[in-house]
């Protein structure tokens, strides 16, 4: 799990609303979803969480492996193009100025026209 810019971030999300797409997610359906950010200190990840809850997500968890803190947070959300695109640049944006990275997006799909906003399937 490498680091990767923000031009890469955006490609894996497009690639995974496409995948969702696919499976027939209906993409514009609000779900959780979980987001994952890792960093080199607790008060970089402690920083970054209350950043991300100032704008609307949801800190789940916080814990150390090896050299990484790793920063679990969640949002009630859609994940068509625009929606997920546009907040994979405010979470990038947020984490990479506290020195973290982001390692990504994921959660339930949808069935259309199921007003299952939990999901059934993981993407």
């Amino acid at each position: 799990m490498g680091r990767r810019d923000l031009a890469g971030q955006l490609r894996l999300t497009a690639e995974t609303v496409e995948a969702n797409l696919g499976h027939g997610d209906e993409v514009t359906a609000p779900r959780p979803i979980d987001h994952l950010a890792g960093f080199r200190s607790r008060s970089a990840a402690a920083a970054a969480g209350e950043e991300l809850s100032t704008v609307g997500y949801r800190v789940d968890g916080r814990y150390r492996r090896l050299l990484t803190v790793w920063l679990e947070f969640s949002a009630m959300t859609a994940v068509d193009h625009a929606t997920a695109a546009a907040f994979t640049r405010e979470i990038v944006g947020i984490v990479e100025r506290h020195g973290g990275h982001y390692d990504g997006w994921g959660g339930f799909l949808v069935a259309p026209g199921s007003g299952d906003e939990d999901g059934g399937s993981p993407a």
